[in-house]
């Protein structure tokens, strides 16, 4: 199933996704999206990745100039293996995006996937991106973990 692409409306799993919420500057959609258990060798240029959450990073070390997003996946509120895996693909070097995916993709957790490394989150139906940048806005950067800068900020 393809992500969602910005302020589209698809049907995900069973939950409907209404916006992408972007972190930083405006992305381009990867040319083609691929399920992380049906990865194909050798992976084409500009793909995404849906990663499940219970999947190894490292398998996807060697392709990672290839792969200009990653989502990983939220499915439940207190699953956070995500964070792990967003943290974890930081530090073995990829630089491309990161989405969090899933219906545990709440404005409660925004912070906590910013300061994961994540670049976009998808949105739920009920989650306004209006009130996802205000919160984030509104948010100090220091003194919260950055993945990106591999530790915590001082104040």
């Amino acid at each position: 199933m393809l992500p969602p692409r910005r302020h589209e409306a698809v049907q995900a799993a069973d939950l409907r996704m209404s916006a992408l919420y972007i972190m930083t500057t405006t992305p381009i959609e990867p040319a083609q999206w691929f399920d992380g258990s049906e990865l194909p060798e050798p992976v084409p240029a500009h793909s995404g990745v849906r990663w499940a959450n219970d999947a190894d990073v490292k398998a996807l070390v060697p392709h990672f100039a290839q792969i200009d997003c990653i989502a990983l996946q939220f499915p439940a509120f207190a699953d956070g293996r995500a964070y792990s895996q967003a943290r974890q693909l930081r530090r073995l070097g990829y630089n491309g995006r990161l989405r969090a995916s899933g219906k545990a993709v709440v404005l409660d957790q925004a912070l906590e996937i910013r300061a994961a490394g994540f670049d976009e989150a998808e949105l739920r139906e009920d989650q306004s991106a209006d009130r996802w940048q205000q919160w984030l806005a509104r948010q100090p950067a220091e003194g919260v973990f950055s993945a990106a800068r591999g530790g915590f900020l001082r104040r």
